[in-house]
């Protein structure tokens, strides 16, 4: 497969909603346990989509791929929305429930701008909306961290939130493509890059990482490094729309490893419960 074919491939979108981590979510999970671990996994993919929302956007906006890009922004929305609902009908704690109402003022103005005929000045407006999306996301994935407050709900936490920061890098990159808030969102690509760098050598170092998950850690950083490269390639905005359909796959391909980082944690949390019911 080529890489344009590969790119639209991807942009098309992981299906998440089939994801096997989405799939048990939406069943009874067996425990208090497990199901404080779907749901910080559902309530951090809820901070990714935030951003992929807007890079699907941006790219839309700007002609990039637009059939591609019009797939993904449509399937991200429907996304937004399942994992939303399906948190609200868990059994949850007042938290939870509070950081839920945020979530949703938060989520009225973004879905209005998103699903608007793609703009420059929409764009603009995009900025502020997604970063309180994007904050309201990260408080609900906090409280759902402290349903039962273990250190695998967190590791499950931050691990998630490099999902966030994949789609985030591409977005500010094509905020940049587009002539928008130019040097803060290089100020905001250069911080999120040093964060998804630490974050990795912290899981990695977790004395609750198995040899799975360390692996998982692997398995990303083989897929960071060249989206790294081309993310950071160029500084001019003529010269970083050349890259776009680069950064546009390979953030794509980064989010698929990061999904499988945050599937190998879930999956220890049920196999340590199942080897404690043995």
């Amino acid at each position: 497969m080529d890489r344009l074919r590969f790119c639209a491939w991807l942009l098309a979108g992981p299906s998440f909603a089939a994801h096997p981590m989405v799939v048990r979510a939406q069943s009874a999970p067996a425990s208090a346990s497990t199901a404080s671990a779907s749901v910080v996994d559902m309530a951090g993919r809820l901070r990714m989509l935030s951003q992929r929302m807007v890079k699907a956007y941006l790219m839309l906006g700007q002609g990039l791929a637009p059939d591609e890009a019009r797939t993904l922004l449509q399937g991200s929305i429907a996304q937004f929305e399942d994992q939303r609902a399906l948190i609200k009908a868990s059994q949850s704690t007042a938290a939870v429930r509070s950081a839920l109402t945020r979530l949703e003022a938060a989520w009225k103005p973004c879905k209005a701008l998103l699903t608007a005929a793609p703009s420059k000045a929409g764009g603009a407006e995009l900025y502020d909306a997604s970063e309180s999306l994007q904050q309201s996301a990260h408080s609900l994935t906090l409280a759902c961290e402290q349903i039962t407050g273990a250190p695998l709900d967190h590791l499950i936490g931050i691990a998630g939130r490099q999902r966030m920061l994949s789609q985030r890098m591409a977005k500010f990159y094509f905020y940049r493509t587009w002539g928008l808030f130019d040097a803060a969102a290089d100020m905001e690509l250069h911080l999120s890059r040093a964060h998804f760098t630490a974050v990795l050598v912290q899981i990695e170092g977790s004395q609750h990482a198995t040899a799975p998950v360390k692996a998982g850690v692997a398995a990303v950083r083989r897929e960071w490094e060249p989206y790294q490269q081309v993310l950071f390639a160029n500084k001019e905005p003529a010269k970083m729309r050349r890259d776009a359909a680069r950064v546009a796959e390979l953030s794509e391909r980064v989010l698929v490893v990061t999904e499988e980082l945050v599937a190998r944690l879930v999956a220890q949390v049920e196999g340590a419960l199942t080897t404690a019911r043995a």
